[in-house]
Formats: structure tokens, C-alpha cells, sequence
């Protein structure tokens, strides 16, 4: 007994087919687009290495000292080219952030804008840590002559008083030599205080009075300035090379000082405990925040380190990220020191 068997009409084989292709090429669109292509305007902040500090710094013409233990400086790296399935990883990992384009880069700049900001911020953070190291090793500080004001703030209260081009010559009564001293002078005062400035303008002494603010982006009383030198003069009486590679930004400022404050005391600083840390330096010794400090202790505790020194603002922050590690808020150089040697 014979079976017959009923075969399909040619064009229903060939739409069948079409229908098999389409949905492999949608599987493999549907993949790219997951698992390939870039999400726009989405950036990720992860954990980057933790670097011995002392590893990057030499210095010449000065004894150095070891010590047991080691500091390092934390860093973040950066994902650019975040995917579908990466943000939603990223998305449930505690030690990663997802943060827009417009968060990391400045409007109107671009990536590459950005990165020659942060490498002159770098170089910047490094004169600064040598400054109040050395200074607080016996350095004589700074001097200069006075403080150059290179723009005002709209709506701040220098703005339509003081001029770009008029030099800081005294605040209340007290010479100022830097603009570090200018800055400090203000500062100490209380928001809402007024302040008297000798302005040198056009060759002739002026003075004014300000009434203090608070800073947009601080609680410090300011006036709305911004400052540079007039024949910055600093004898380091030593020289010191930073070797830091594609590490840029200003936030290693905190650890380059207490490194190199480490290297040239002969005291052991890190008392044989593994140190990490972040935050911006000022000329003061004042410890700045941050971005990404999250990331910064997870890479500290990826390193096995002890204690991770946070600036004030970000210690909250700080401490939240923080599963296996000491989390010490720190407002100063000084503060920082002096915690240090103690634990030591």
C-alpha cells in the first residue's frame, strides 16, 4: 500500500524560509543592540586600581625615609560606552554609578576638553601637595606680591567694584602675599561679615568694603573672585617628580601631600598599615571633596588596604560604600597628620 505525501507549494517554502532569516537577523540586531552598541549620553563610574603613592613620587637632593606600610592614592575609571545589558548590571552593582554625559562633562566642552582640564588640575594638585608638605616640614611658605584678580563672579558682591586687573594688597589691615593668603583672609570671616580690601589699581591704593557670601558650590564665606599669583616665589629646597602616568584630576592632592610628607620625615607615618585616601588640596591644607568615592573604597578594599582617609563632605558617603575598611573623615592636611600619628 502506497502513502502519498502532500508537498507544500513552492511559495509557501520560500515565505517560510524569509520568516527564518528575519527572526535570526532580529535575534542578532536584538543582541547587538543589547550587549554592542553604546546607550547615548550614558556614562558608568567603576572601581579603578589603588596605587602606592610612594611608588610615583621621587625626590632628589634629600634624604628619604621608608616606612612599613604603604598609601595609596584611589581612583575611578570611567565607561564611555555603556550598553543596554551593562546599565542594568551596572544598575544593581553597589560599587558602580550610572551617571548622564552632562554629570561628567562640562556643557559645551568635549571629552577631550575635559581630560586637558583634568590633567592641568592633576599637575595643579601636585604643586599644591609639594607646598603644604614641605611647609609643614619647616619650608619657609610662599610669598609673593599680592593677588591678582582675574575675573568677578555676576552678582556676587566684587562684581561692579573690583575690576579684573586690580591686585589684593591687604585684607583688614593684614598684607596678603599670595592669593592663598587672600583667600584664607576672606574665608575666615563669616558669611554676611564685611571685609576691607587695599586694592592696588593703575599704580594708585584703593580700598573697599565687602559684605561676604556664601560660595555657590560651599558654605565659606567669598566675595566672588577668582585669583592668581603676582611673582609667586617658593624655594622646595628639594626636588620632587611626580610619576602618575594617565592619572589625572585634582583628587590625589590629600595623598600625594601625606606621601611625600611620609618620604621626607623620619618618622613612619603609616605605622605598617595599608592607607588609602582621596580628596583635593589646598594651598591651606584644606581637604576638598570629591566625585565617586564609592568607587574609590571599593577599589581601596579590592587592594586588602586598612583605613580609607574620605574628605568631610563625602565620609557619609564614604562609609555607606564601605563592607571591610576603616572610613576616617578628614577636613585637613593637618587633621590627616595628626590622626596618623597617632594610630602610629
Amino acid at each position: 500500500m502506497r502513502h502519498l505525501t502532500t508537498m507544500r507549494p513552492l511559495p509557501y517554502r520560500r515565505q517560510l524560509l524569509w520568516r527564518r532569516i528575519a527572526i535570526v537577523l532580529g535575534a542578532v540586531l536584538l543582541f547587538l543592540l543589547v550587549f554592542g552598541v553604546p546607550l547615548p549620553s550614558l556614562y558608568a563610574f567603576l572601581p579603578g586600581p589603588a596605587r602606592d603613592v610612594g611608588r610615583l613620587i621621587n625626590v632628589s637632593d634629600k634624604p628619604t625615609f621608608s616606612s612599613e606600610g604603604k598609601l595609596y592614592l584611589t581612583t575611578v575609571r570611567v565607561d564611555t560606552q555603556v550598553t543596554f545589558a551593562e546599565w542594568v548590571a551596572d544598575s544593581l552593582d553597589p560599587d558602580r554609578s550610572i551617571v548622564t554625559k552632562g554629570q561628567v562633562i562640562p556643557r559645551g566642552q568635549s571629552l577631550e576638553d575635559l581630560e586637558k582640564v583634568q590633567r592641568a588640575e592633576m599637575q595643579e594638585s601636585q604643586r599644591l601637595a609639594q607646598e603644604v608638605a614641605l611647609v609643614a616640614l619647616g619650608r619657609q611658605p610662599p610669598s609673593g606680591d599680592g593677588a591678582l584678580i582675574e575675573t568677578t563672579v555676576e552678582e556676587l558682591p566684587a562684581d561692579g567694584v573690583l575690576r579684573p586687573g586690580d591686585v589684593i594688597v591687604s585684607v583688614d589691615g593684614r598684607p596678603v602675599q599670595t592669593a592663598c593668603d587672600a583667600g584664607q583672609a576672606v574665608s575666615a570671616h563669616g558669611v554676611g561679615e564685611r571685609v576691607t580690601l587695599q586694592i592696588r589699581r593703575a599704580g594708585e591704593l584703593e580700598a573697599f568694603e565687602l559684605e561676604t557670601v556664601a560660595g555657590p558650590d560651599t558654605d565659606a564665606a567669598v566675595i566672588g573672585v577668582s585669583l592668581s599669583d603676582v611673582n609667586y616665589d617658593f624655594d622646595p629646597g628639594v626636588t620632587v617628580d611626580f610619576k602618575t602616568g594617565h592619572i589625572a584630576g585634582p583628587s590625589a592632592g590629600l595623598m600625594f601631600s601625606l606621601a611625600l610628607y611620609d618620604k621626607l620625615n623620619a618618622g613612619d607615618l603609616t605605622g605598617g598599615r595599608r592607607i588609602a585616601g582621596t580628596g583635593t588640596i589646598g594651598c591651606d591644607g584644606e581637604v576638598g571633596p570629591i566625585g565617586g568615592v564609592e568607587q574609590k573604597v571599593a577599589g581601596a578594599e579590592a587592594e586588602g588596604v586598612d583605613i580609607f582617609l574620605a574628605p568631610t563632605a563625602d565620609a557619609p558617603a564614604a562609609r555607606r560604600a564601605a563592607n571591610d575598611i576603616d572610613v576616617v573623615s578628614i577636613a585637613t592636611f593637618d587633621d590627616a597628620v595628626e590622626y596618623l600619628e597617632e594610630l602610629s
